[in-house]
């Protein structure tokens, strides 16, 4: 079963993304930015690499812009390129253009859901990363943010 780590300090959060993947993906969890890290460090050396990444934005110890960065510089390390780097969802309460698009340019997440969300929601996001069937099949308001064809959509 594909492996995804769930970061958000909120343990009620952490709880209802993990119900959304019930079935989906086994999962790991990480309270901060920190910890999340440390795991996807752990996961790359005993080779047993994530599939997903879902990661909140506001954490203490570390933000999840500033955790994505420093994970994307642990798969560059390991000689990852931008087409094997591990899918990511931001997750966040924060809907304005900027965080989306430092969530994508600086961060390197592929799709970026508000909260509160909804079950489909999320998977309606992975759906459009061809991690889970998209339940809507593309309805909705998506928005693609997209730089030298690298996309992002926000949900």
């Amino acid at each position: 079963m594909p492996r995804a780590l769930i970061v958000d300090d909120s343990r009620y959060q952490r709880h209802l993304i993990l119900q959304a993947l019930s079935g989906l993906f086994s999962t790991e969890e990480a309270a901060d930015g920190k910890e999340a890290i440390a795991l996807f460090a752990a996961a790359l050396a005993a080779k047993k690499p994530y599939d997903l990444i879902v990661m909140d934005i506001l954490m203490p110890v570390l933000s999840g812009h500033d955790a994505l960065i420093g994970i994307r510089r642990l798969e560059a390390e390991a000689g990852i390129g931008p087409e094997g780097r591990t899918p990511a969802v931001m997750l966040s309460s924060l809907d304005d253009p900027a965080n989306m698009l430092r969530a994508q340019f600086e961060s390197g997440a592929q799709a970026y859901v508000t909260k509160p969300f909804q079950a489909k929601t999320l998977l309606e996001a992975l759906g459009s990363l061809g991690l889970a069937d998209n339940p809507l099949n593309g309805a909705g308001d998506d928005v693609a943010l997209q730089e030298d064809g690298l996309p992002c959509k926000a949900f």
